[in-house]
């Protein structure tokens, strides 16, 4: 960018704060709220693009952010300053199960999402804008409705701009803002549709025509305000640049501005659309009370939206108690954001408390927006019932759904592998004037792609080509990971190839995408490649990526000969070397010089060695503890595990010869995490009441977290306890879970139901279910007339009745002689007579085995500075 600009000869005086009227507008208008924080925006005419840019770029990383300011409010440091610190607990929010790093049922992957248009316009103006509507992409249409239709107010022109950036049509919003600049002979009236302007191509993704268009007018006179900065502002937060935001904001002295509440509201909303975390947000709203300007509710809201992408809802709560003793009104846009921060972090039991007793309390009703973010919710946590439920009770309460919630349901519809539906609700979209884009493709192409129907993705992607939906980075990621997955490689790089041409850059996602297609097919040494690549081409890694990773190992692969894939175009072997640095840990790497692609390359070679890779190599007695190397790698890296982590460290350990290289892994490991993998180490090993009472505060700290999380975690431990013969311990750890209402499944004298439990679960809980049954038959009541234990039958299984989990209970029912039958009518359902299983019960012989024991008792703990021989990754 060119260097400090001259103050301009025209610059104003400071302009002054909002009047009383205003604000009382922006506190009294909760609508109106939630449509200006979703529609900070921005535009900029096709002025010469050689202007001088009002101000430099940051020297640092970290330039631009403010200090803490010493005297801040006291009261609000002082109920916040436990998360601007650290976590409250070692496990933190991201140890949520998080799965994967989008839906591409619900994210919008940067296009526009519609929102409530409340600005206050005339009747006119909706008849124009039905009529603009109409006239689609003819220019000359366009101009014939704006020249026979007399707008005179910038409020009329202001609200079609807006809609125009909820429907992302840009040819209708340049040709509205011209003709209206054209006609326009007042600075204010010019300076309210440029800062609008510069909001919607800011919500557009078209941010270089948003910094042309702001500095035109601040050269020519009516954008050197608060309000053009603003926007601008918000606009540079919106599109990834939240350090330019920072600049500019520090800049405006320099022009004669002082920043009021809409510019910290601004900068602060920069932020959170930008993904900042919010202890460096959270310095804004400090230096904004140390300067005069008290917080509203827009501020809040924006507060709070820096909590949803890691799911952070405990210090959403505290925002929230932090609203109310100041007095600050919510609004239905504040808990829309609350409610998204929940399901983030997988608290699906305090969404709904928001919804049916939060919110009527307050006297707010929830909305479209409200009801779309819970099925997204439920869909990501993968209870699709929910889900479902949640629609229905949306056509119940008459709520018309909108695009987000049309995406949805088409993604929900697609997961399920009811594609009947999706189509149908794909066409309903355009049907009710909601015009289908790249998310629902997007959902239909990755739901599709799921259940390996390959010939409909193919007409999907060249459908949407045809309609002119352009596929986004998302799209090509998706594609990519289909076709690896399926190794249809010729088709993978076909989808590559159009990728680059296209000038697309490949991100986290992308590159997440592909490493986990890779691993599912047992390519480790491949990925590893791939992630080396990742790193030095300056894309960070995240716990997605590593999961992926740690999972291969789990499923018997071994690396080190990786089916005959010829990686001869690598340069260096693979290394990671233990330091402190954050930065790459395959240092010695080599990447290429721009001439060569390495992903183009490296899908060459699977398509040229596609028939080796149908080979199997037997498993190292070392590949787990390949495990540690990536572990020590995500903790200099600050990556920290989640629950998807520890449940794929735990089965690794499952797929371990030895116990003693189980035991040998989760020592590793506990230098790290001492608080998990310490207690999970101890079980193992079949500690005392000690490590017991360790396992007891942790399992306190999961009934902080969702249900899926938590029973996710239990089952990973019970599965390696079972499988190592820590029987009893498993017991132990199943019987906790079920007094905590982990496993919401049934249990009474008459049905057991394992279906939400692993094998390793379900195998303690007959155990358990059937010494409580002993003990009332003994008791003398009479047993029900029929018994049964509810399994599943393995629909998603390769094999339809084939399922681990009705084999695994299968095995031990047979083996301890229980006389259960599998039902006639039911493949997942073993029953029993009452009677027949009350006689087998009284034999003294049964007592004897359903008495669980451990393999190993209470052996001594292995010193902390035992060492093993770890391998290092450069073996591989």
């Amino acid at each position: 960018m060119a260097s400090t600009p001259t103050t301009p000869s025209h610059f104003s005086s400071v302009p002054p704060r909002p009047s009383n009227n205003n604000q009382r507008h922006h506190h009294n208008q909760n609508r109106s709220q939630h449509r200006r924080n979703n529609n900070r925006n921005r535009w900029a005419s096709s002025s010469s693009s050689s202007s001088t840019r009002y101000y430099s770029p940051p020297s640092s990383a970290g330039a631009g952010v403010p200090s803490a300011a010493a005297t801040a409010s006291a009261a609000f440091s002082s109920s916040l300053s436990p998360w601007l610190g650290g976590q409250k607990t070692q496990l933190a929010p991201e140890f949520s199960g998080r799965r994967s790093n989008r839906n591409p049922g619900k994210m919008n992957s940067g296009g526009p999402r519609a929102v409530p248009n409340n600005q206050q316009h005339s009747k006119g103006a909706e008849e124009v804008l039905h009529s603009l509507t109409n006239a689609g992409n003819d220019v000359a249409a366009i101009d014939s409705v704006l020249l026979n239709y007399r707008l005179y107010v910038a409020e009329d022109y202001v609200y079609l701009l807006k809609e125009f950036a909820n429907t992302g049509d840009l040819l209708l919003a340049t040709r509205t803002y011209d003709f209206a600049m054209s006609r326009a002979t007042d600075s204010t009236f010019m300076g309210k549709l440029t800062s609008n302007m510069i909001r919607t191509l800011g919500r557009l993704k078209k941010i270089e025509l948003a910094l042309n268009l702001f500095e035109e007018s601040r050269s020519r006179g009516y954008g050197n305000t608060v309000y053009s900065f603003s926007a601008m502002i918000s606009a540079l937060g919106r599109n990834d640049r939240f350090q330019e935001a920072v600049s500019l904001f520090r800049s405006m002295g320099y022009f004669g501005l002082e920043p009021n509440l809409v510019t910290y509201n601004a900068i602060i909303d920069a932020g959170a659309k930008g993904e900042i975390a919010f202890e460096i947000v959270v310095k804004f709203l400090e230096e904004m009370i140390d300067a005069g300007c008290l917080p509203d509710r827009l501020t809040y809201n924006s507060l709070l939206k820096t909590c949803v992408p890691k799911g952070r809802w405990q210090l959403c709560k505290d925002l929230l108690a932090e609203m109310e003793r100041k007095g600050i009104g919510r609004d239905v846009y504040t808990y829309n954001t609350y409610v998204d921060a929940l399901c983030k972090g997988g608290r699906m039991d305090l969404v709904r408390h928001a919804i049916d007793v939060e919110m009527p309390a307050k006297n707010i009703w929830p909305n479209v927006v409200t009801y779309s973010t819970l099925m997204a919710g439920y869909s990501k946590a993968e209870r699709f019932e929910d889900a479902l439920n949640v629609y229905d009770e949306m056509k119940h309460l008459l709520i018309r759904l909108d695009r987000v919630s049309y995406n949805a349901l088409v993604g929900l519809y697609a997961n399920l592998g009811w594609f009947e539906e999706a189509v149908c609700k794909f066409k309903e979209m355009e049907c009710c004037g909601i015009k289908n884009d790249v998310v629902t493709y997007n959902a239909l192409i990755e739901g599709y792609g799921r259940y390996n129907r390959y010939v409909e993705v193919r007409k999907l992607f060249d459908e949407m080509k045809a309609r002119r939906i352009y596929p986004n980075g998302l799209t090509y990621s998706t594609l990519i990971k289909i076709y690896t997955k399926g190794r249809m490689y010729a088709e993978a790089m076909d989808v590559y190839r159009e990728f680059k041409q296209e000038g697309m850059e490949t991100d986290v996602v992308f590159y997440s995408a592909l490493i986990d297609a890779l691993c599912k097919n047992g390519l480790i040494k491949s990925s590893l490649r791939l992630l080396d690549v990742m790193i030095e081409k300056g894309s960070r890694p995240n716990v997605v990526t590593y999961n992926s990773i740690i999972d291969a190992f789990r499923v018997g692969l071994t690396p080190a000969l990786e089916c005959g894939v010829d990686t001869s175009f690598q340069s260096n072997d693979l290394q990671i070397k233990h330091s402190s640095s954050t930065v790459s840990t395959f240092p010695e790497q080599k990447t290429d010089n721009g001439n060569n692609d390495e992903i183009m390359k490296m899908l060459e070679q699977l398509a040229a060695e596609k028939a080796g890779l149908t080979k199997k190599d037997k498993r190292s007695t070392q590949d787990n503890l390949y495990i540690v190397q990536i572990f020590r790698q995500m903790h200099e890296m600050e990556i920290k595990p989640n629950v998807v982590t520890f449940s794929a460290i735990l089965n690794a350990c499952s797929c371990c010869e030895t116990f003693q290289d189980a035991s040998k892994l989760l020592d590793g490991l506990r230098v790290f995490d001492s608080q998990v993998y310490g207690v999970a180490h101890g079980l193992l090993m079949g500690h005392g009441q000690g490590i017991w009472d360790q396992a007891q505060r942790l399992f306190d700290e999961l009934e902080h977290m969702d249900s899926s999380t938590a029973s996710a975690f239990y089952n990973a431990l019970t599965d390696m306890l079972w499988h190592f013969g820590q029987k009893l311990g498993a017991q132990m750890v199943v019987i906790e879970g079920r007094n905590r209402n982990v496993w919401k499944g049934g249990w009474s004298t008459e049905c057991l139901d394992l279906h939400l439990t692993s094998c390793g679960a379900a195998c303690a809980m007959v155990h358990s279910w059937l010494l409580e049954l002993r003990t009332t038959v003994f008791g003398g009541q009479k047993p029900p007339p029929i018994l049964s234990i509810l399994t599943g039958w393995g629909k998603h299984s390769k094999v339809v009745g084939n399922g681990a989990l009705r084999k695994a209970v299968e095995a031990l029912l047979n083996g301890i002689g229980a006389p259960f039958q599998i039902a006639e009518c039911n493949l997942g359902r073993f029953v029993s007579d009452g009677t027949e299983v009350a006689a087998w019960l009284r034999q003294p012989s049964t007592l004897n085995v359903l008495l669980l024991h451990d393999y190993i008792v209470y052996s001594q703990p292995v010193e902390r500075n035992q060492t093993f021989n770890i391998p290092s990754l450069g073996a591989l």
